[in-house]
């Protein structure tokens, strides 16, 4: 299952990143956990304490808390634990679930627009449907713009009205859902599970054998709607940031 892991970082680039003893730092000027954090999920030879205390170095020169996405294949073992201890605060449990589009069967929603290639205009509505400030939207863009794997950006229309949007990454055989939004007035009326069927569907087609997502465990609402389709959960991870 490691293998989800390097197709989210995939999917998610960061602007910078250090291959560090096994460990991989990601840096991209504070947007997102998922983005600006130690990855570490291969093995390595260093002291644990110098590797750690490296990695404090590294993320404060950069004016960013040092933070760690533990997942069920860190390396070593213990090091939820070990940074426990140290003062690091356990945030963003998810759970990262999967569907296989063998016998997957859905509609493509004629109220999505999807494009194959960075698109100003699903931007501008991620933007404003996630209320992403103006500087985060610059590094957003920066982001999205490193992305090397076959990308799909989906805007779902209600009459002339944007109410929701999505991103598909397909690499591998995997289909990846990201960044999946609905309007606050528009939610729990049906057009999120039109939205998701439509994506699938579509991404069935390009070839993909599986899909896969993370959901926060403090948004049943969208736990429950994958529930739905079908996706299982397959691990959950969470995040400790340094108190200082």
């Amino acid at each position: 299952m490691i293998q989800y892991e390097e197709l989210q970082m995939n999917a998610l680039p960061s602007l910078q990143t250090i291959l560090y003893d096994g460990w991989v730092l990601r840096f991209a000027k504070g947007y997102t956990n998922r983005a600006n954090s130690v990855n570490p999920i291969y093995e390595g030879t260093k002291d644990i304490s110098d590797k750690i205390h490296r990695c404090e170095e590294l993320y404060k020169s950069q004016g960013l808390k040092p933070t760690y996405k533990i997942t069920p294949f860190v390396c070593p073992s213990n090091l939820d634990q070990l940074l426990e201890t140290l003062g690091y605060t356990s945030i963003n449990q998810t759970s990262v679930q999967s569907l296989s589009l063998q016998d997957y069967v859905g509609t493509k929603d004629g109220s999505c627009k999807t494009t194959h290639t960075f698109d100003e205009i699903w931007f501008e509505y991620y933007c404003r449907l996630n209320h992403i400030s103006e500087q985060n939207a610059i590094i957003n863009r920066e982001i999205l713009m490193n992305l090397i794997p076959d990308t799909l950006y989906t805007l779902y229309y209600l009459e002339d009205q944007v109410i929701a949007c999505g991103m598909e990454v397909v690499e591998d055989g995997y289909l990846g859902l990201f960044d999946i939004t609905v309007s606050e007035e528009h939610r729990n009326l049906g057009y999120g599970a039109k939205l998701i069927g439509s994506m699938l569907s579509l991404g069935k087609e390009c070839g993909a054998k599986t899909a896969y997502l993370q959901v926060m465990l403090n948004n049943p609402s969208a736990y429950n709607l994958y529930q739905k389709f079908g996706f299982t959960q397959m691990y959950q991870y969470h995040y400790r940031t340094s108190p200082k």
